[in-house]
């Protein structure tokens, strides 16, 4: 082999040993360049998640604290007495708490997802509605309305409503909050009829003291025609028509006089039984002298005979005597009256203290029409025509049991008799 060839062939491995040692350190600088890298990358990894762990930490209690809330006007709601409905702008309904389904009659179940005015029937007022806040946007505050419950009944509503905003379409839904006033309209009714019945009382004084003067003239001019005309019998006949005529009249006066005074009430504790005992004594009397009205018996049932309340004795039996009164002229073939008594208890003493005892008196007579339940209790108000009645009986059985703040109810249906029931507060 010649020099040339051996040159050749040593520089051959040297070449390739030094292309080794420049691969070998671009290798080492890719691998360092790749360890700072990562090393990079793992620290900020360790950042990322360190960051990730306070966000889901936020998230959680951010969670917690939206649940919590959640909860809250979910307990909120559901313990108002306001009936709340919610519904979309399509008017299905979303929220219905449990005064709603109270009010209404209807189950949440039931109303949850329906349309609105498919549950809500609405008899009167129907444009204030949380359906029609949805579709108009226009709001309602304290609106009056009139709606039908499950069972029928005319419930009248207080209606305020309101927009559900949403960030993207800028309206939700709507809000509809009621409440009923039923309760309310009843004692608007008891305010009118007691404004009403004072005016008429003092009205009815005025009257009954400019009639009674003249009363007595005629009476006693009568009266001395009469013993002038002794001896014709047919104009004696006509002169005690006219007698009798202003005796009706006096007594009529003498009865309006006495409902428009104003009671001084003169309070005794007495033994409810007792005071039964003698109304019912005075109420036999009485049919005895009449003996006009068949075959009436009275029973009395006392739940405890040493219950005593604090009342005017003397005015409390002039209202069972009037109520008896009441029953018996009721039952024109005869039938049973049967007194009741004994403490109320605290759910059926509406408006009274929760002690209280109560006093029925029911008949098996014709009953009174459901028309005209609550008139009854009006002065001169009257079904039936008597030549001794005056129409104050039951008014002025009303007016005591109120100066004794008590009521008086009217349980009655047509063919099936009546009950009048007495609600008193006991003084301990």
């Amino acid at each position: 082999m010649d020099t040339t060839d051996r040159t050749s062939t040593g520089r051959k491995p040297e070449n390739e040993l030094r292309q080794f040692r420049e691969s070998f350190a671009t290798f080492n600088n890719i691998i360092n360049n790749l360890q700072r890298q990562y090393l990079t990358l793992e620290k900020e990894y360790g950042n990322q998640e360190s960051k990730l762990e306070k966000i889901n930490s936020l998230l959680r209690r951010t969670i917690a604290d939206n649940r919590a809330a959640t909860l809250f006007l979910n307990s909120i709601l559901n313990s108002l007495n306001s009936g709340v409905i919610a519904v979309d702008q399509r008017g299905t309904i979303s929220h219905f708490n449990p005064a709603a389904e109270h009010i209404t009659g209807v189950s949440s179940t039931s109303a949850l997802g329906g349309r609105y005015d498919e549950v809500m029937t609405t008899k009167c007022g129907g444009r204030f509605s949380a359906l029609d806040t949805a579709m108009s946007g226009v709001e309602f505050e304290s609106e009056e309305k009139t709606i039908l419950n499950s069972a029928g009944e005319e419930i009248p509503l207080s209606v305020s409503t309101a927009l559900l905003p949403d960030d993207e379409s800028g309206r939700f839904g709507a809000v509809e909050i009621f409440f009923d006033l039923t309760k309310i309209k009843k004692l608007e009714a008891e305010v009118t009829r007691v404004h009403t019945l004072a005016a008429l009382g003092e009205m009815a004084a005025t009257v009954a003291h400019e009639v009674r003067n003249p009363l007595g003239g005629i009476g006693g001019f009568a009266a001395l025609l009469k013993r002038e005309l002794a001896g014709d019998e047919e104009k004696m006949r006509l002169a005690d028509k006219i007698i009798t005529g202003v005796e009706t009249l006096n007594l009529t006066v003498a009865a309006l006089l006495d409902y428009t005074r104003r009671d001084e009430l003169n309070l005794h504790k007495v033994t409810l039984a007792r005071l039964i005992e003698e109304s019912v004594e005075y109420e036999r009397a009485d049919q005895e002298g009449n003996g006009a009205n068949g075959d009436v018996r009275l029973d009395i049932q006392v739940d405890d005979k040493s219950l005593e309340i604090t009342c005017d004795p003397h005015l409390m039996r002039q209202v069972l005597l009037n109520l008896m009164r009441n029953s018996r002229e009721a039952m024109a073939g005869g039938g049973q009256i049967t007194i009741q008594a004994g403490r109320v208890q605290s759910a059926d003493a509406e408006q009274i203290p929760q002690s209280a005892v109560y006093i029925e008196v029911a008949d098996t007579g014709e009953g009174i029409p459901d028309d005209i339940k609550d008139k009854v209790f009006r002065p001169f108000f009257s079904t039936r025509s008597s030549a001794n009645g005056t129409g104050l009986g039951l008014a002025t059985a009303w007016k005591t049991v109120q100066a004794h703040g008590g009521v008086i109810q009217l349980f009655s249906e047509t063919g099936q008799g009546s009950r009048f029931r007495i609600i008193l507060p006991v003084n301990e």
